[in-house]
């Protein structure tokens, strides 16, 4: 059996027979033997699936998209010699086109303990299908989730295992996995997969959409696991890279006051604070520690989470040694600054004028401070001087605020830290032009704060509506002005800045 090469492996596909293809070519160097089943019975599946478990053997499907071939030449290249087919004769004959001159053997669908059949009755009826075992998982918040249905190999009636043991290679002290978990976004057809994923060792844990940050038992569970690999199954789970980014954040277990490493789906109350041109950067640590109870109030008394948005840098009338009209703060004094809000429970935005430079231009020598959990950019299109790309003032293309949001994401995957947050400030949404087109980062939580011209004023409803009409996919709103008074149309602000 094969571990993740990498750490982590997702298996995803809409095709069972060729999820559980993909299961086995990544698990399995070699099985003496394999467990076969047709891919339109789901009765078949699951017990197949428990069967495979309790053999230590792959589990394969007949009648997909991908066709008898592929699964053929899995058996060759498993150097399988006998082939256990769940189902009646039929599907016994049909599989010895497959099979070629293996064992053949059939293993009665309905193998299944009676303690088993009532379990699975049991979750088909909460969750509308059928199953062999039952397993709970993460709800959003930390909560129990939904009873999920695994294949488990104790559920197959141990008399009729007994003596398909006796027809097939001896398979009793399989080179299992150690130290490898199994994540499972739960979805129809993805038995054979599981099972062959727990017939190599790995251990299950049920994710239902697919995010382990979003869940805090998931995290928590991950933390304590710290397992050597992961294997996640389902339709959440198509991105490698980001599953890594999940796991290893999950790992490190840094979370926000609601206990997820996700922002999104939350309420954000945002006061300022303007680090000072000079000072020591006690005197500075000092001054915000001092400012951070009544932020933090605020916040409270709406119900929401405290935000800081922490000055980085500052607009400047001259070009300055760099031309860029934009005068950038001791990384020194933000990092003071930033480190005393989040020891007071806040998350912390950095406010950057771009000058004449791209949104992103600041971001490299930001990066030590946003490498911390729970810090994140607050941008001003508005505030952008033409040149170095911008032939308008004022205005950003869509292009030059992907490359800020495609930098902090990448900063924040680097680090393994829990999804952060970008502000973009507008009075207007033509501020960026093909606004529409931004493409989510998960690692991000995109703001687009609606504020009066300038900024510090109340928004007004003409902004409010102009800014959140045809917000790119997956973005938030934001809207300046006191919590009591915020609008609910066209819809609910995820960030309320207060007025200065």
């Amino acid at each position: 059996m094969r571990g993740p090469e990498n750490g982590v492996l997702a298996l995803s596909s809409d095709d069972p027979a060729e999820l559980a293809l993909y299961a086995s070519q990544s698990l399995f160097g070699y099985s003496p033997v394999a467990v076969l089943a047709g891919v339109d019975d789901a009765a078949d599946r699951m017990t197949a699936a428990a069967t495979g478990q309790a053999l230590a053997a792959p589990v394969l499907l007949r009648g997909g998209a991908i066709g008898d071939g592929p699964v053929s030449d899995e058996l060759d290249r498993l150097g399988a010699e006998a082939v256990v087919v769940v189902g009646d004769e039929t599907a016994v004959a049909d599989a010895e086109a497959v099979a070629g001159d293996r064992d053949v053997v059939r293993f009665d669908p309905n193998a299944v303990s009676e303690a088993a059949e009532e379990a699975v009755e049991s979750a088909a009826g909460a969750r509308g299908g059928a199953s062999v075992a039952v397993a709970r998982g993460a709800g959003a918040g930390g909560n129990d989730g939904p009873v999920a249905a695994l294949p488990e190999a104790g559920m197959i009636d141990t008399n009729q295992l007994g003596a398909l043991r006796a027809k097939i290679p001896d398979v009793a002290d399989p080179d299992q996995l150690s130290e490898v978990m199994l994540l499972v976004d739960p979805a129809e057809g993805q038995e054979a997969a599981v099972g062959t994923a727990r017939a190599a060792g790995a251990v299950p844990f049920v994710v239902p959409g697919g995010d382990p940050g979003a869940r805090k038992e998931a995290i928590d569970t991950i933390a304590a696991a710290d397992p050597l690999g992961v294997v996640a199954i389902g339709p959440g789970f198509d991105d490698e890279d980001r599953l890594a980014w999940q796991v290893e954040a999950a790992r490190q277990q840094p979370a926000y006051p609601h206990g997820t490493q996700r922002l999104a789906g939350g309420t954000y109350v945002a006061g300022s604070f303007a680090v000072p041109a000079d000072g020591a950067a006690e005197s500075i640590a000092a001054l915000a520690a001092a400012a951070a109870p009544g932020i933090l109030a605020a916040a409270s008394s709406a119900g929401a989470m405290p935000v800081v948005s922490v000055t980085a840098s500052v607009q400047s009338a001259d070009a300055g040694a760099d031309g860029d009209h934009a005068g950038q703060l001791p990384v020194e004094s933000v990092s003071a600054a930033v480190k005393a809000f989040r020891e007071a429970g806040a998350i912390v935005v950095l406010d950057i004028v771009p000058g004449n430079r791209p949104l992103a231009a600041q971001l490299d020598a930001l990066e030590p401070v946003l490498a911390k959990p729970g810090v994140g950019v607050a941008l001003h299109p508005e505030f952008r001087l033409a040149g170095n790309g911008a032939a308008v003032e004022g205005q950003v293309t869509a292009a030059e605020l992907q490359a800020a949001i495609d930098r902090v994401a990448g900063i924040v995957a680097e680090h393994r830290l829990p999804q952060t947050m970008v502000v973009v400030h507008q009075s207007a949404a033509s501020s960026v032009t093909d606004r529409a087109t931004l493409e989510p980062r998960p690692q991000v939580l995109t703001v687009f704060a609606a504020a009066g011209p300038g900024g510090g004023g109340a928004t007004a409803n003409n902004i409010w509506h102009d800014v959140t009409t045809d917000l790119p996919a997956q973005a938030a709103a934001g809207w300046t002005g006191e919590p009591a008074t915020a609008p609910a149309a066209p819809l609910a602000p995820t960030l309320i800045a207060l007025t200065d």
